[in-house]
């Protein structure tokens, strides 16, 4: 059982190292402006479709490692909160990396970038985002609810939480900063974000697998203890 405690860590590490991957590949990524976006893409196209695919294998990562989750670590409702919100989130991302894959499409040679391709692609960054933001926000929430709960159960310490805090306090607050203060829109900000969150979900792993690897220890050496026990009866 131990040793799938320390498999479920081990996904969810990868899984946050991907999904922080897959964001650096896109081109200015939290852009929303159409024109903008359709231009940047056309001039990495290789690198958007390997985040598409890196973005939907992280999303398996992430699913993989949750339904191993409920198997170990789900005595309260919080820990089950935090799961479900976690999965919805896993399912939003795996629906972005689609929203990316029609951006890469559209900026194909043989398609015309004409008014009705702008047309399409501002309704997936207006109205179509309106969909897809209820889906991907609980993966931020979720991450941090579960963080809560598996603390309280004394699997992982309270760094998690306090660095899915700073994400989250960088991201608001610094957003706000950037924008009115400094006038600045770049994708430093939200890189840096996404890379404390990831962060955040990589000690998670961590520290399920090392909570592991200690329980393993520690019936091993009993295992020892007792058949020198035996043998000296």
């Amino acid at each position: 059982m131990n040793k799938q405690k320390i498999l479920t860590g081990s996904l969810l590490l990868l899984a946050a190292i991907t999904f922080w991957i897959s964001w650096f590949l896109m081109p200015d990524p939290g852009t929303t402006d159409t024109n903008h976006i359709l231009a940047i893409v056309k001039q990495a196209r290789t690198s958007v479709l390997c985040s598409v695919i890196i973005q939907i294998v992280s999303s398996i990562l992430y699913v993989s490692a949750l339904f191993l989750l409920t198997r170990f670590f789900l005595q309260k409702k919080i820990r089950l909160a935090g799961v479900i919100l976690f999965g919805i989130g896993a399912m939003g991302l795996c629906a972005d990396a689609f929203f990316h894959l029609l951006a890469y499409f559209m900026t194909d040679d043989s398609v015309n970038i004409q008014q009705d391709v702008v047309r399409v692609m501002s309704f997936m960054q207006t109205t179509g985002v309106v969909f897809l933001i209820p889906l991907l926000l609980p993966l931020f929430v979720g991450s941090l609810v579960l963080a809560i709960g598996l603390k309280k159960q004394r699997i992982i310490s309270k760094t998690p939480t306090i660095t899915f805090i700073t994400a989250f306090a960088i991201g608001i607050i610094g957003t706000i900063i950037a924008k009115k203060v400094f006038e600045y829109n770049g994708p430093v900000l939200s890189l840096v974000t996404l890379g404390i969150f990831s962060a955040s979900q990589i000690l998670i792993g961590l520290e399920i697998i090392k909570t592991s690897q200690k329980r393993i220890s520690y019936n091993r050496n009993n295992k020892m203890k007792e058949e020198l026990i035996a043998e000296i009866k």
